[in-house]
């Protein structure tokens, strides 16, 4: 609720190891709701301090799927991005369980125009189909559509250590050599 994630906030930033801290997005805003909280009003009480601080703020969005459980039209969701950065809210992390990059692409686009840093997701989960090349070739799609950062998102936790070791460097090294010549 929004008095406890004002009690909270200043503890953070006084613990001061913190670089980014996840403020808002789907999961927050229904608690708010549940509550009957202005879920708008919560996020920038809870952001201001963290801001302050020089704390960067992310939320969680779903993509196609905006903050909801369902399709949002495409208006209303760049319009999401705008208000969110207005609110304090600096990185949008976008994510879609099903990695199809049409529902993402567009989160990319419409949150760097709302003046937010893109974080593109991975969902990660582990089968014939989504191999190391799968999860690279699905993050050079995102790089390619302008992603600031790629996340990579164990929502299951099945992900394989040495698997996700591999994803990260092979990324390390396509990052590494684009951006040295």
């Amino acid at each position: 609720r929004r008095e406890q994630l004002e009690k909270i906030a200043p503890a953070i930033v006084e613990m001061g190891c913190f670089d980014r801290v996840e403020t808002n997005g789907g999961g927050f805003e229904q608690i708010n709701l549940l509550f009957g909280e202005n879920p708008n009003e919560a996020v920038r009480a809870w952001t201001k301090p963290l801001q302050e601080a020089g704390i960067q703020t992310h939320m969680l969005e779903r993509a196609l799927n905006g903050i909801r459980m369902s399709p949002v039209p495409a208006d209303v969701r760049k319009l999401m991005f705008q208000v969110k950065k207005q609110q304090g809210t600096d990185i949008a992390r976008s994510f879609d369980g099903l990695n199809d990059p049409r529902n993402i692409i567009d989160s990319i686009q419409y949150a760097k125009e709302g003046g937010m840093i893109s974080q593109a997701a991975l969902s990660l989960t582990y089968s014939e189909v989504h191999t190391v090349d799968y999860y690279v070739d699905l993050a050079d799609q995102f790089i390619q559509a302008g992603a600031d950062e790629i996340c990579l998102k164990d929502m299951a936790g099945i992900a394989r250590p040495a698997w996700l070791g591999n994803i990260t460097f092979i990324l390390w090294l396509s990052l590494l050599f684009q951006f040295s010549f």
